[in-house]
């Protein structure tokens, strides 16, 4: 989940990343703190509309820009998660909170997890209510045992050195008959999004998750150029 990540996307828009930022990132990975754009740090946050409430770094400006919605189309990807009033969310490097944020307001609590001490920073400045900032490591998102309906992990995979431990620790979080969502780009050129290089293979991610004994249980496609996979163990 999420930067928390600085998360291998150009900004949101259609603006691109500039070829150091790529040439850097690719010798590092989540265990890099300044690196991922993951949602950490133990506090109370406080929610309120689905924009931040305080100024985003300029640093992770590329994870609020204004026309990320129009291909994120975060109200549906939400509504597809069917989550329930007394549910509790894990938003698995939420960088600025963009997820964390709607979650927020239609669940019971929300983990926001990062690894990025700027993001992690952020996130406490906003103190968003209903949201506990979780700070992570590279391959275990460090969420309390049992905690979780839903674990949400949206454009971090790709960024994850070691997907088959991060999965097995992301396993003891969720309640019975938990699910966890994920959300990547599409392994092809895009308008945003990481270079091809970073991308992870939509048969690349399930395969992990098949070979750490979850099931597929959703394969939405209504997101432009991302593929959203939902898991149950």
């Amino acid at each position: 989940m999420k930067t928390l990540i600085k998360k291998m996307m150009s900004p949101v828009g259609n603006a691109k990343r500039k070829p150091s930022y790529y040439e850097k990132r690719r010798s590092k990975d989540r265990r890099q703190p300044g690196f991922v754009v993951l949602l950490v740090v133990f506090g109370l946050l406080k929610i309120g509309s689905a924009e931040p409430r305080t100024p985003v770094p300029e640093e992770l400006q590329y994870l609020e820009e204004p026309n990320r919605g129009e291909w994120q189309m975060p109200e549906r990807v939400i509504d597809a998660l069917r989550l329930q009033k007394s549910d509790v969310v894990a938003d698995v490097g939420a960088g600025t909170g963009y997820f964390s944020r709607r979650f927020a307001r239609q669940v019971a609590h929300v983990y926001a997890e990062d690894v990025d001490p700027e993001a992690l920073s952020f996130l406490q400045r906003e103190a968003l209510a209903k949201v506990t900032v979780v700070p992570g490591k590279a391959e275990n998102p460090m969420l309390p045992p049992n905690s979780c309906n839903v674990v949400f992990i949206c454009d971090v995979l790709h960024m994850v050195e070691n997907r088959p431990a991060f999965l097995r620790n992301v396993i003891p979080a969720l309640k019975p008959g938990g699910k966890v969502a994920v959300i990547e780009f599409y392994r092809r050129e895009l308008p945003v999004g990481p270079p091809l290089w970073a991308k992870l293979s939509e048969e690349a991610a399930e395969e992990d998750f098949l070979k750490g004994a979850f099931k597929l249980d959703k394969q939405l496609t209504f997101l432009p150029y991302q593929y959203f996979l939902i898991f149950t163990k």
